[in-house]
């Protein structure tokens, strides 16, 4: 596999993120407390039955949803109590006991990570006001992995373990092809060749030349397609044919061709989980104007056929899939023939009503992102202007972009980033 364009002139980095958000993945403590007990493990007392993790503090002090998703349960028993359950992307779910109500959210509803779901309380098989919290992967409790006996913890803090899935850093897309865990970047100049740009998490880069032989390439989007936490990428040719390059590690990648037919489509995006069954999947705008979902199989390759999930876009000149609201859910950026940016928020199987998070876009020549470049949870932008600057754009969790910085100039040299 080859190309990415390389980045020309110095950098301007940006804030430092905050440790333990840099290095772990993206769910959040759902409470602020001591540590009193792990799964089987009474922090110094045996509870071999014991199934979470109980963050001991005052009643009444809130309890948040340690990631995004859809609430599956919220009932009462004569163990748990008061409690919730939350699904979430790739199989996790999220269990919240001993509530001192049966909590704000319903069966059904859609929470975002850090909205508050309930108070801390004592129902059930309590013997002191604490929150008992549980963390599954497919069945398989892993809530140990992140909390050490008898330490504090703080509401919305990182937990400190990894969320393969949930795209660690990235904000549930990765782009992470050397795998050192941070938001990478892959580019195609002019004259075919691929350079990677792997970033280190604080506004800079170190480039690796991965070699020519992609002029051919129309579209390139980025993504893990396979579910193996490593950076993937998926290449449209000119004759129409899909391929996949499954990421190795080390800036490398094996190539399949997965599918034909694609000369049809003007714009192709990817790498979010756009119908909420845990795996990347892509978008496209073809030449009839329609928005298609292709899902994909988990395995890099995208089966079931197109489903459409919009029509009338044809005024759109780009387009860029993230999780930018932080719920697991797959979003659109999509920017108009007027220069205006829109933000299509994903609802696990279509997409909700846009609204503008950003104008004057008609000046920009290439966008990528939808990754966490800063690694502070939140899915950014880069994009190149007419001059050949390269600029990022700091996402602010659904609600917009921050101040752009400027991180990069003559990348006008590249026909292809992604």
């Amino acid at each position: 596999m080859t190309a990415l364009a390389v980045v020309v002139g110095a950098l301007v980095p940006f804030a430092a993120p905050p440790a333990a958000q840099a290095a772990y993945g993206v769910m959040i403590q759902p409470a602020t407390g001591y540590i009193v007990s792990r799964v089987a493990d009474g922090c110094g007392g045996e509870r071999p039955s014991h199934t979470g993790i109980d963050i001991s503090h005052n009643g009444g002090t809130p309890i948040v949803a340690a990631y995004g998703g859809t609430v599956s349960t919220r009932t009462f028993s004569s163990g748990y109590g008061n409690y919730v359950v939350i699904s979430h992307p790739s199989g996790y779910t999220t269990l919240y006991a001993h509530m001192a109500s049966p909590g704000s959210v319903n069966p059904g509803q859609t929470v975002t990570k850090g909205q508050q779901i309930g108070v801390v309380g004592s129902t059930g098989n309590s013997t002191g006001a604490h929150l008992h919290f549980e963390i599954y992967r497919n069945g398989t409790n892993v809530a140990n992995q992140g909390y050490t006996c008898k330490t504090n913890v703080t509401r919305g803090a990182a937990i400190p373990m990894d969320f393969p899935g949930l795209g660690g850093s990235s904000t549930g897309v990765n782009a992470d092809y050397n795998g050192d865990g941070k938001a990478d970047v892959l580019a195609v100049s002019t004259t075919g060749q691929m350079t990677a740009y792997n970033g280190n998490g604080n506004g800079g880069w170190a480039t690796d030349t991965l070699g020519g032989g992609w002029g051919t390439t129309r579209a390139l989007i980025h993504g893990d397609y396979n579910g193996d936490s490593k950076g993937d990428a998926i290449a449209v040719r000119d004759d129409g044919t899909l391929w996949f390059y499954r990421g190795v590690g080390g800036n490398s990648f094996q190539a399949s061709q997965v599918g034909h037919g694609w000369g049809t489509m003007r714009l192709v995006t990817g790498g979010a989980d756009f119908n909420s069954d845990g795996r990347a999947d892509l978008v496209a705008i073809g030449n009839d104007a329609n928005l298609y979902l292709y899902p994909g199989n988990g395995a890099g390759g995208f089966n079931g056929g197109a489903i459409q999930i919009g029509n009338g876009w044809g005024n759109f000149s780009m387009i860029l899939a993230g999780d930018f609201g932080t719920d697991g859910k797959g979003d659109i950026l999509a920017r108009d023939t007027s220069g205006k940016l829109l933000l299509y928020p994903g609802n696990g199987s279509t997409l909700n009503n846009p609204y503008q998070v950003g104008h004057g876009w008609n000046t920009m020549t290439a966008i990528t992102g939808g990754v966490d470049f800063g690694a502070d949870g939140y899915a950014d932008v880069l994009s190149r202007d007419e001059a050949g600057d390269l600029w990022l754009y700091p996402g602010l969790g659904g609600s917009g972009f921050g101040t752009r910085i400027k991180v990069g100039h003559g990348w006008n040299i590249h026909r292809l980033i992604a």
